[in-house]
């Protein structure tokens, strides 16, 4: 009979992620880095989908921290950020009409404020919108016009 004793290795469960961890050696978390002793907290899962376990955040001016720090990408043109969502937004059926010339509006300033300073991305993403507007007002004319005479058909004239 063997007199050495063999460790207990027990499963431990990440608090923020869900990974089960096999040795209870391990005092981080393989998948988000979240340190295992550390009971739940509210924002655990959301900082461990962007691997924000164990990072601190620098304070930039008035105390705000910057959205490159937090999502690590930095977003050059605004204008065409917001043509974009205007553009989503105008697929909504009958009501997204009228974010159709605030995409026109935003577009096109966010394509000729990308062509000034030779922002290829942002000049294709503002003119991309202002161009993908056009079949969208289309449809969206196309059920207006339907809404009204949809009714209108449903009238029978009396002889």
């Amino acid at each position: 009979m063997n007199t050495e004793e063999t460790p207990i290795r027990t499963i431990t469960v990440c608090s923020a992620c869900g990974t089960s961890v096999r040795f209870s050696e391990e005092k981080f978390c393989p998948v988000c880095n979240k340190l295992l002793s550390e009971d739940y907290q509210p924002l655990d899962s959301l900082r461990s989908s962007y691997g924000l376990q164990r990072q601190t955040l620098q304070m930039g001016e008035a105390g705000v921290v910057s959205a490159e720090q937090v999502f690590g990408v930095r977003r050059e043109n605004n204008l065409a950020e917001l043509s974009w969502a205007c553009f989503v937004y105008s697929l909504v059926p009958y009501l997204g009409i009228l974010f159709i010339p605030v995409t026109f509006l935003l577009g096109t300033a966010a394509g000729i404020a990308s062509v000034r300073r030779d922002d290829r991305a942002g000049m294709r993403l503002g003119f991309g919108t202002v161009a993908g507007s056009l079949p969208v007002l289309a449809v969206q004319i196309l059920l207006w016009w339907l809404l009204y005479l949809i009714p209108e058909l449903g009238h029978v004239p009396s002889i």
